[in-house]
């Protein structure tokens, strides 16, 4: 028992030294980080908007031209699928009236209007 003991005094003295050094900062520039990790993102940006929003924003534009031009007597597709010819236009509410057969007229938004299939 005599040894075991002996072991049990020897580790309760062993110690732990530290050694102290020197941290030497590092010499970094935030800005330039924080813009290294901007770039990624101004490049998606930029991406996405000649890809899909330019392209949508054109093609809103040709549609809104199409139906702010539509002339009496020109045959019409409405959204809901319906073709008819423009037999009246009205500026100031935004309605046309449109004759799907002999003698049957509708009235419709002229937001409803998706192409002008015959133009006069």
């Amino acid at each position: 028992m005599s040894a075991n003991t002996q072991d049990n005094q020897t580790n309760n003295n062993d110690t732990i030294e530290i050694q102290e050094t020197e941290v030497v900062p590092v010499e970094t520039n935030f800005l330039q980080s924080g813009l290294t990790s901007l770039i990624p993102m101004v490049l998606i940006f930029a991406v996405f908007y000649f890809l899909l929003l330019r392209p949508q924003e054109k093609r809103r534009k040709e549609r809104e031209k199409l139906v702010s031009e539509v002339k009496k007597g020109e045959e019409v597709l409405t959204n809901s699928g319906i073709y008819g010819i423009v037999t009246k236009v009205s500026e100031n509410d935004n309605n046309i009236e449109i004759e799907i057969a002999k003698d049957v007229r509708i009235k419709a938004l002229k937001s409803a209007i998706i192409d002008i299939t015959v133009q006069k």
